[in-house]
């Protein structure tokens, strides 16, 4: 069986070959003709099922695509054989969470939690309060945010968790939310602290726990994250490896386009291609390759604005949908185009007309595409395990699916032990 750093430099090797497509922005669709950037006999393929909306379909009669499809699920970390769903963690370090499904669905309102968030603190819960039961261990938690994971340990695991978030305002709703809790739920919550404190590798984090926690006698730290955006997640990963304090990581990072380092690599991926890691395909998917008419519309505008020698234009959101005058016409007059310049909807109308192939030729592409960005957040994610396997510093390492993708598509969380 391949190694995790095998299957990295299988990862990159495919996202090489097929850059052109994974680089490109959607804008961009009609008025630089990408359709032209995908292998030619996969379009020949394709072109004899014009305006076939299923996508699952057209993967059982074009054996490129078939084969493009295929590839992307081997490398898809969802599939690769190593990688550790929840069930398959050892039964020792889930036995002091066998109630944690009905603690979940007991949960009052009185939490402050929407269902999404629910689930994803009672299932992160799961691991971090078993990783801190059987030692005197205090969890940080690295983008804090609201407390909600802090919280949820001291109430369901008698965890103490020092909560850090680096915006005040955060904080400051943190401390709210749990002065509510308590006074709704008639509990405290005294193991649940809160800073404010920028982390990065550096991070002093003995000196944290201390200040925060001056009577308490730790044997050592977990540092965990849900969802840390953007650098967090290479910062957390560093502190690990520097700091003699922490004993245990569970990180699950989010917003991979906020970072550009790659650990282990001189390779960086564009933002383009780091945002395409945040589509979910299974999401996609499960729609059916089925896109908002406005993600056509928008690339209809840039061939509009192009021919009014328009420079290129942020349009942003909330424009009407019902036809591609309104859209249009929404669009112009936001970006500051004088009203007697604009098209009249007759010439709108014969635009959309015209290049009217164009949106299932689009909708297949950016499926094709989103498929391809699971690769890329696999890489991203390999990249980081194997950081922590070469620095030598851990006992046990594991990337474990901890979410149902359909639910929270950033599911994968690097545990690892000292």
């Amino acid at each position: 069986m391949k190694t995790f750093a095998e299957d990295l430099e299988d990862n990159l090797s495919f996202i090489e070959k097929y850059e052109r497509i994974i680089n490109s922005h959607l804008v961009d669709f009609i008025a630089e003709n990408l359709w032209e950037t995908l292998p030619k006999d996969l379009r020949t393929e394709l072109e004899q099922f014009e305006n076939e909306p299923n996508f699952s379909h057209l993967t059982n009669y074009c054996p490129t695509l078939r084969s493009i499809i295929d590839e992307t699920f081997s490398l898809n970390l969802r599939n690769n054989p190593k990688v550790l769903k929840l069930e398959d963690l050892p039964s020792t370090l889930l036995k002091h969470a066998s109630n944690w499904e009905n603690n979940c669905l007991q949960a009052s309102q009185n939490d402050f939690m929407k269902d999404k968030k629910r689930y994803e603190i009672s299932v992160l819960s799961k691991v971090v309060g078993s990783l801190a039961a059987d030692k005197r261990t205090i969890v940080i938690d690295a983008g804090g945010g609201k407390g909600y994971l802090g919280t949820y340990l001291a109430e369901k695991y008698s965890v103490p968790v020092l909560s850090i978030d680096s915006n005040p305002g955060r904080n400051s709703s943190a401390i709210n939310r749990q002065k509510l809790m308590e006074k709704k739920k008639n509990q405290s919550f005294s193991l649940t602290r809160h800073s404010v404190q920028f982390i990065d590798e550096n991070t002093d984090f003995s000196k944290l726990v201390e200040c925060h926690f001056p009577n308490w006698s730790a044997d050592d730290y977990l540092l965990t994250g849900l969802h840390t955006c953007g650098p967090l997640a290479h910062a957390m990963i560093k502190s690990f490896i520097n700091s003699d304090a922490l004993k245990s990581l569970c990180v699950v990072s989010c917003c991979y386009h906020l970072t550009d380092e790659f650990l282990t690599t001189r390779i960086n991926f564009t933002k383009t291609m780091r945002m395409l890691a945040q589509q979910s395909v299974e999401r996609i998917s499960a729609k059916n390759c089925e896109y908002p008419v406005s993600i056509f519309y928008r690339a209809l505008l840039q061939v509009l604005l192009r021919s009014l020698g328009i420079p290129d234009e942020t349009v942003g959101r909330a424009a009407p949908t019902e036809d591609f005058p309104s859209y249009a016409k929404w669009a112009l007059e936001k970006i500051g185009l004088p009203s007697h310049k604009s098209p009249s909807d007759n010439d709108l109308t014969n635009l959309q007309k015209k290049y009217s192939e164009y949106q299932w030729k689009l909708n297949i592409f950016q499926t094709l595409r989103a498929h391809m960005g699971a690769v890329i957040e696999s890489s991203i994610i390999l990249d980081r395990f194997v950081y922590l396997e070469k620095s030598k510093k851990c006992s046990k390492l594991s990337i474990v699916r901890l979410f149902d993708p359909l639910l929270s598509p950033r599911c994968y969380a690097i545990i690892a032990l000292k």
